[in-house]
């Protein structure tokens, strides 16, 4: 069966249809081959005979993967019938021969076509064997084999027959696919393995899949592969091809393990080989004017606001630069007739052109994430886009079909207004800003609505050439805690693949007890075919990886966590917000679900994976023990529990690398910034300073303040900061929680964003007196004025929101 749906060209017949009733019946009845055949559950055999041989049944269930599945399984349940057109293992001896190109076979002539093929037909044998104990034999198709063949790639033998086998590779990247075609004793496995494709790959994996192999995690540790003494397969045609073109993620890693998570990709039919060259911040500078023209012709170059010269981004709006930066990008090509594309990026941050024709140029939108009024915070996306189109209109004059690639990134996220992109500009898309934990479609998240319809536009902008750089973190600043996103994946994919989406190069951490395995599992599935059915893909991980037994309650213990991240009103990618989704009713029902999947687990294996669920928990309560600890002012317990938690990150490290690195090694474990360790070393800190160490605690503020709002600046014009002003009027305000979590939040997300007042009383001992005393707060955001005993002692300027430690001290001590 296809995957668009389209009946394959021999049906099953209805001899075997009979023969599967009578191998599943006694088992799972016919509700399985309802749900494969595309019938309504309880219609029974002779409805399912009449859609078979119906001349208008011409769509089929749309997951044709779990159809093929069925068949394979109910022919290797029982003993070989007659009807079974492919017979590869009988009773554990090999029955079937592995053909390839000879290329394939030859390492010292291998191209990168025929290391693809080889590759396959090697993985094919060793996992047939893993499941049956026979080794097939794999030869030459210059040998003539005679019997049941597997024909792995192009060949002869796939020539003679005249399968359209997918080929060509062109500028635009359309041509990836593969074929599973099995007549009589043949069977191809097939695809496009030009340049970057790996098609034979995809039709190899995927055909194992439909023998029951799983490949849940990279590595040994994370593939399920079933046991049976025979193996037999149907006639069947499969042709499938991606719904998005480019399916990737990077990361950094050990070679060791990249290796690993490589072949996972593929097995999994996503791409780790690029499709395009990614437009990587700083790339404009390889197409400005050279840096000894800065002083001779400083009008080739960016101004910076202070009027000085910015050589590494070019005067946006001046031809001559569109020329420089266009010749070069053409000198590329000339001298790399493979590539098909070219990137180009201002540096990270945000970089504005201040030269008086660009600013003239510049529409005055503000940034998503700027300051009403911040001249270096304006949205610089007209200026930017119009150079770039600039630049492409002078590079297909030569090279026609070639991509320039950029990103709307930083200050040039929002899509420009009245400019119409070039057909041959293609856009990077990365909102680092984004939600993480809700959906495109969800009306409680502001933040991922506005993504989406950022994104939507984008692809009206550049039709069929817009892709996500997304932060496959879960959080981007994390506690590595549990944050399963899979039903967000589920909503979101069918959307992007709706408005247009090209495809996906992700930057991840390889980090796998933070999103639970089904995160990144779902990710990938869905990356090739946007409709998968999620919950079928779920259904079939839990039971195969905890067992029939324990995977009710596994998954229980997973789907608390996704309703909690699906339902939280609380928005962004940092997390801080965890510790109120995290709630004690959630842990409570998270011990309950662990504890019976402990008890359930029946094999080595299954009671091997609750343990690592069972680390995870004990990781989520020392990260909330460790929060509550901070909040208390016991810092020298919050260090404690911190260590605590690297602790139990070496436990799951030693069942599986994947799950985690031991220690935070920067960007080798994606822990780049403010991860446990940085907390830890800041809580010691801490604790020295107010345990007589290098400072002592004169008091410890109360963790409950009088708040107010102050959306018109009144406050300090009528004085609230005074001592004796009336407190009519205002709240009270936990110190330790967000105030938008307090009820300045509305339902969309939206937090209150004008100014606040904090009033707070604390008594000082005597003892201080004559003594230097410092005011200190850990985290205040994002800008921030003092007052102590209604005298004003100082601004703590503004910072970002997600910098961390966000301090605030002030010499209080004359105005005590």
């Amino acid at each position: 069966m296809t995957k668009d749906g389209v009946a394959p060209a021999r049906r099953l017949h209805p001899d075997r249809y009979a023969a599967a009733v009578r191998t599943w019946e006694g088992a799972v009845g016919y509700r399985v081959l309802d749900r494969c055949y595309g019938v309504p559950a309880g219609s029974g055999r002779k409805e399912l005979k009449r859609q078979m041989h119906s001349s208008t049944q011409r769509r089929v269930a749309r997951h044709a993967a779990v159809t093929a599945l069925a068949l394979v399984a109910l022919a290797a349940a029982g003993p070989e019938r007659a009807t079974a057109a492919l017979t590869l293992v009988r009773d554990g001896a090999p029955r079937a021969t592995i053909v390839v190109a000879k290329a394939a076979l030859d390492p010292a002539k291998e191209d990168g076509s025929a290391q693809k093929v080889a590759t396959a037909a090697r993985d094919l044998r060793e996992y047939v064997e893993k499941i049956s104990g026979a080794r097939l034999p794999l030869v030459s198709d210059e040998q003539a084999p005679r019997g049941p063949l597997i024909l792995v790639g192009r060949s002869r033998l796939t020539e003679a027959m005249k399968v359209d086998i997918p080929a060509g590779l062109t500028p635009g990247r359309r041509e990836e696919g593969f074929v599973i075609v099995c007549q009589g004793d043949r069977l191809v496995l097939a695809g496009n393995d030009a340049g970057p494709y790996h098609g034979t790959e995809y039709a190899t994996y995927d055909f194992l899949e439909r023998l029951g192999v799983r490949w849940f995690m990279p590595g040994d540790f994370g593939e399920v592969v079933p046991r049976r003494a025979s193996l037999t397969f149907a006639d069947i045609r499969v042709r499938e091809k991606p719904d998005f073109i480019q399916r990737n993620w990077w990361l950094h890693t050990t070679d060791e393990m990249a290796a690993l998570e490589r072949r996972w990709k593929i097995r999994n039919k996503m791409n780790p080989d690029n499709l395009f060259q990614m437009p990587a911040d700083s790339s404009v500078r390889n197409f400005v004017a050279d840096q000894k023209e800065a002083a001779a012709h400083p009008e080739l170059f960016a101004r910076n606001q202070d009027g000085s010269v910015n050589p590494f981004l070019p005067n946006l709006t001046d031809p001559r630069a569109v020329a420089i930066a266009a010749e070069k990008m053409k000198a590329l090509f000339r001298k790399d007739p493979a590539l098909n594309s070219a990137g180009i990026a201002p540096d990270d941050g945000l970089p504005r052109d201040f030269n008086p024709g660009t600013v003239k140029r510049n529409q005055g939108f503000t940034d998503l994430l700027g300051r009403e009024g911040v001249p270096a915070e304006v949205s610089v996306s007209e200026e930017w886009f119009d150079f770039v189109n600039a630049v492409a209109r002078e590079v297909k004059k030569e090279f026609p079909d070639h991509v320039i690639t950029t990103n709307g990134y930083a200050n040039r996220n929002t899509p420009p207004e009245g400019v119409a992109l070039d057909p041959n500009v293609s856009v990077m898309f990365a909102a680092i800003w984004s939600d993480t934990l809700h959906a495109y479609d969800d009306p409680k998240s502001w933040q991922a609505v506005r993504q989406g319809q950022m994104l939507r536009r984008w692809c009206e902008l550049s039709p069929g050439k817009v892709w996500i750089y997304g932060y496959d973190y879960r959080m981007l600043v994390s506690g590595l805690t549990p944050v399963p996103i899979t039903r967000k994946l589920a909503r979101d994919f069918p959307l992007m693949k709706e408005w247009g989406v090209m495809g996906f190069i992700d930057e991840a951490r390889n980090v796998w007890m933070e999103g639970g395995i089904t995160s990144k599992y779902v990710r990938a599935r869905l990356e090739w075919d946007a409709d998968a059915d999620v919950k079928a893909l779920l259904d079939d991980f839990f039971t195969k990886w905890y067992g029939a037994a324990a995977a009710p309650p596994a998954r229980a213990f997973w789907d608390a966590l996704e309703e909690a991240m699906e339902s939280t009103p609380l928005l962004g990618h940092e997390d801080r917000i965890l510790p109120w989704v995290y709630t004690p009713e959630l842990m409570s029902r998270l011990k309950t679900h662990l504890e019976e999947a402990e008890r359930l687990a029946d094999t080595s294996r299954s009671k091997q994976h609750v343990r690592v669920d069972r680390l995870i928990y004990e990781h989520l309560r020392g990260y909330l023990a460790m929060q509550a600890a901070e909040s208390a002012g016991g810092f020298a317990e919050a260090a404690r529990q911190a260590g605590r938690m690297m602790e139990i990150r070496k436990d799951l490290h030693a069942v599986n690398s994947f799950f985690v690195l031991p220690d935070e090694q920067r960007y080798k474990s994606g822990i780049w910034y403010w991860g446990v360790l940085d907390r830890k070393a800041y809580y010691e800190r801490l604790a020295a300073l107010t345990s007589g160490k290098t400072g002592e605690l004169v008091s410890l503020l109360p963790e409950t303040a009088a708040f107010r709002t102050d959306p018109h600046d009144e406050g300090r014009f009528a004085r609230w900061h005074r001592p004796d002003f009336p407190a009519a009027g205002w709240s009270s305000l936990l110190t330790t929680k967000p105030f938008y979590a307090q009820g300045y939040l509305s339902r969309e997300g939206y937090p209150y964003t004008g100014y606040l007042w904090y009033r707070l009383e604390a008594d000082i001992p005597a003892s201080a007196e004559g003594r230097r005393v410092i005011l200190y707060a850990p985290a205040v955001e994002t800008e921030a004025w003092c007052w102590v005993n209604g005298k004003y002692v100082g601004h703590r300027p503004y910072r970002e929101a997600y910098e961390r430690p966000n301090e605030m001290e002030f010499d209080v001590t004359s105005a005590l």
